[in-house]
């Protein structure tokens, strides 16, 4: 199953079609209906094997013709349960400015937890969990939770990232603006959940898959900071 051109176009022209009013955001995970969590956990499933020989196959045919993007290889991201969170395993996930960037390189370390929530859900199809685009996600996800850079910064490397990653120029377009438009939200919500204590940083990986987040970030033991 594959996204294509056609949804692609609708995705860009809804976004830009929508008035902003404030208040009016997607609903949360929480009012998620059950039909909608096994919609995706299907579509991710059926997706995850094809999604990576096409981009295997991709890869290859821009590396024969000397492109290389900034990211590294990239490591396992990994589902929760609950299918709403991952963390990564196996090693760190890694950005590099290009030639002529003065950001600084970006290391997400192994172990971080993921909700992908710093990008607006409307254009999840786009930067799907096991997609290449995620890389780009994952990365802004983690500058946003650490907010150790400005949150302009975070927003530019999401857009480079994608460019990197080979993403539609009219994409990263839309993307960016809508970051910029609604990502003060996700800002501070991340801020007030490092406030009252919360970690996303795993030490210790649950044996049993089907354990949702919820659950394992109630145990103290499994963080590394």
């Amino acid at each position: 199953m594959t996204h294509t051109g056609t949804t692609r176009r609708f995705l860009l022209s809804a976004f830009s079609a929508i008035s902003i009013v404030p208040g009016a955001a997607v609903a949360s995970r929480e009012t998620e209906t059950q039909a909608a969590r096994a919609f995706r956990r299907k579509f991710i499933a059926e997706a995850i094997k094809q999604q990576e020989q096409q981009d295997t196959a991709q890869e290859l045919e821009e590396e024969k013709h000397g492109h290389f993007a900034s990211l590294a290889p990239p490591p396992d991201l990994v589902p929760f349960g609950d299918w709403d969170y991952y963390y990564l395993k196996d090693g760190p996930l890694q950005w590099f400015p290009n030639a002529g960037e003065t950001f600084k390189p970006v290391v997400v370390p192994i172990g971080f937890v993921t909700d992908l929530a710093s990008i607006p859900r409307i254009f999840w199809s786009e930067l799907r969990p096991e997609g290449r685009y995620a890389y780009a996600a994952v990365i802004h996800d983690y500058l946003y939770w650490t907010q150790q850079r400005p949150r302009e910064e975070a927003d530019q490397i999401l857009k480079i990232a994608m460019r990197d990653s080979q993403v539609r120029a009219d994409t990263i377009r839309v993307i960016y603006s809508a970051v910029r438009l609604f990502g003060a939200s996700a800002w501070k919500s991340d801020a007030r959940l490092r406030a009252s204590g919360e970690k996303r940083i795993l030490k210790k990986f649950p044996s049993d898959f089907t354990v949702s987040w919820s659950d394992w970030k109630r145990h103290p033991d499994v963080f590394s900071d």
